[in-house]
């Protein structure tokens, strides 16, 4: 018993002892200018943000590779207040910081955040400001830099007469915008809108998108921040919701649009079809979360466009009339679960008759990460027309034969030019050992002789299938 308890008297003071050394060791701060900080970044760098909406947070690691502790004078946001940045400091808001404790070979985390001011200027300007730390007499300084383009505003706007927008600037849309019935809206060659949150374009009238191929019209979502290094917010799907052309919209001409990351690409409501309902050519559908063209009994012209990575369906035809010529169809969604195909063709939805009186595929390509990139749903009432024609197309889907296919290769083929589903980075341009290349009927390619990359198709060689002709990467 006395051996025991002399032994618990020796550790006891130890014990007791144990905190205060430890507190003694971070007390003991090196002064040695030579010691500094090491910092994960010495610039950090933004992408281009729309003035005004506030950036993703990025992370700022302060390394202390010395052994001994350090203790940072003052951690100062050079500009505070003017620049529209903010920081973080080990979950501490603020513009200045004083006394900070790093023990040696620890480290600490500085988060920075944005929202920068309106200037009214339409050219993108650099916007500056740095985190400044003063240790031992010694300043050290991270650079934060970040791209501001102001945007016109749009809230719950409706286009109430006719109307040409022409903007060297983007328009961010809240509250969606909406074409009132019977007016006709143009946006001219390089118009952007930027849609937040689940906004959309609601179509009663009639719209012009009037784009080339330097100058594209463009409908995305409004951030333009990345997620990770590797993947911007403009990659993803279901950021807004679509561009939607309701009952009494008819004659739509969207040339040289590229329309991607929403909940839908386009949806066309049910319509006389002996008029048109809208004309895409030149075009890009791309990552949306829904299906990209969905057209219901209506009457709709689509060439030399892509529509791409779905998470339904690429192209979803219920009843109607339809053509298509010079077309990628390409189902890779792989966000998450793909629900849909690269192309569904209906006659009927829920016992009630849609006849399809036409859906015309010329020099197409039909393609998706899928065994089967067809679905369809035909009716077994056969008095509702199902009427549908291929011609020079590479499909993969199952193979068929009758007298509506013509020179069809029915055959998974997947030699694109890129395909990254890490980075959701896609160029559906044709490969080298593509089957589709001169695979199309020439006389069809004179609706469209000059691809979307601006190549002319009317070479000595049949043209290739699809809306490329050449292997050139897209010009934005």
């Amino acid at each position: 018993m006395k051996s025991k308890a002399l032994y618990l008297i020796y550790i006891f003071p130890v014990l007791f002892l144990l905190p205060f050394t430890a507190c003694d060791d971070m007390d003991d701060y090196s002064s040695d200018p030579k010691h500094t900080l090491c910092f994960s970044q010495d610039t950090l760098c933004m992408d281009t943000v729309l003035t005004g909406i506030p950036t993703s947070t990025r992370q700022l690691k302060v390394y202390n590779p010395n052994k001994k502790a350090l203790l940072i004078s003052s951690i100062v946001l050079a500009d505070a207040g003017k620049s529209g940045f903010r920081i973080n400091v080990d979950g501490i808001k603020g513009n200045q910081f004083s006394d900070i404790e790093i023990a040696g070979e620890d480290s600490l985390y500085i988060f920075v955040e944005a929202t920068l001011h309106q200037q009214d200027n339409a050219d993108i300007r650099l916007i500056k400001d740095s985190i400044l730390f003063q240790l031992n007499g010694i300043r050290q300084e991270v650079k934060l830099q970040a791209y501001a383009q102001d945007a016109f505003t749009f809230r719950g706007k409706v286009i109430e007469k006719d109307t040409l927008i022409t903007s060297q600037r983007p328009i961010l849309i809240y509250d969606s915008i909406s074409i009132a019935p019977d007016v006709h809206l143009t946006l001219a060659a390089g118009t952007r809108l930027y849609f937040h949150g689940k906004a959309g374009m609601q179509i009663h009238g009639r719209l012009s998108a009037e784009g080339t191929l330097s100058a594209p019209v463009v409908f995305r979502g409004d951030r333009t921040d990345r997620m990770f290094p590797y993947l911007p917010y403009d990659r993803l799907p279901g950021q807004w919701e679509g561009l939607r052309f309701y009952k009494t919209s008819y004659e739509n001409h969207l040339v040289y649009a590229d329309i991607h990351g929403g909940s839908f690409g386009i949806r066309c409501d049910s319509s006389m079809t002996d008029r048109r309902k809208l004309t895409l050519e030149s075009s890009l559908i791309r990552q949306v979360s829904g299906n990209g063209l969905e057209l219901t009994s209506c009457q709709v012209v689509v060439g030399n466009s892509e529509i791409s990575n779905a998470g339904e369906n690429c192209v979803s035809l219920l009843g109607g009339d339809y053509t298509f010529t010079h077309c990628t169809l390409a189902n890779y969604f792989s966000w998450n679960v793909r629900k849909g195909v690269a192309l569904q063709v209906r006659n009927e939805l829920d016992d009630t008759a849609y006849p399809l009186s036409s859906a015309i595929f010329r020099n197409c390509i039909i393609a998706g990460s899928g065994t089967d990139e067809i679905n369809g749903g035909r009716s077994k009432n056969e008095n509702i027309a199902f009427n549908y024609y291929f011609s020079h197309c590479l499909i993969n889907s199952i193979e068929e034969e009758n007298d509506k296919i013509v020179n069809v290769i029915w055959e998974k083929d997947d030699n694109f030019m890129l395909m990254d589903n890490h980075t959701q980075e896609y160029n559906f341009n044709l490969g080298e050992k593509s089957k589709a290349i001169n695979w199309g009927r020439k006389e069809d390619a004179n609706t469209y002789p000059i691809d979307r990359n601006g190549h002319s198709r009317l070479q000595d060689v049949a043209p290739d299938a699809g809306c490329y002709e050449s292997m050139i990467l897209p010009s934005y």
